[in-house]
């Protein structure tokens, strides 16, 4: 007796099917699925510059800020030798400038806006580790996708949100 072992025409056309559609529905929420995680990556590195800038004006005991100068674009840095904050990230000017970020290259697409210290977008730490904003929220978004950093101005807390999507506002 000779013993025929194998998959009959309607099994594999099953299972190919069955595949197909996987595939199709995997393929369907890939882009989603990156600009969440995209998102994230860069909520996290925000949270993480902005908690050492904090973490700076505690130590030295001098203002330190987080300072969006695009959608893109960030830097981190502190007073330098006036009591003033100068606009933008450039280095010659009195501020000490720590961290020059671009989100572009890491992060495509991703936009960040700072809700904090009115039109100039700085997020400042006091050298009490109080945050001395007029708002309190950076948003970071990507399409539909978004996420908030609510700052606390009272103690310089810095929480993540994950907004449901009709939620606008830190709360």
């Amino acid at each position: 007796m000779k013993s025929e072992k194998g998959f009959s025409l309607v099994e594999l056309l099953i299972t190919v099917g069955i595949i197909m559609t996987l595939g199709a529905m995997a393929i369907l929420y890939t882009p989603n699925m990156l600009a969440s995680y995209r998102v994230r990556g860069a909520t996290r590195l925000i949270y993480s510059d902005m908690q050492m800038a904090r973490l700076k004006a505690i130590k030295e005991g001098k203002g330190f800020a987080v300072e969006f100068t695009s959608a893109t674009a960030y830097c981190v840095k502190n007073q330098g030798t006036d009591s003033d904050w100068d606009a933008g990230c450039t280095s010659g000017a009195g501020d000490d400038i720590f961290k020059i970020v671009d989100l572009s290259g890491e992060y495509s697409g991703v936009n960040a806006t700072s809700i904090c210290g009115g039109a100039s977008g700085r997020v400042n730490f006091n050298a009490n580790g109080t945050a001395g904003c007029t708002g309190n929220r950076v948003e970071i978004s990507k399409g539909s996708r978004r996420q908030f950093l609510c700052i606390n101005t009272s103690t310089g807390n810095i929480r993540v949100i994950d907004p449901e999507p009709a939620q606008t506002a830190c709360s």
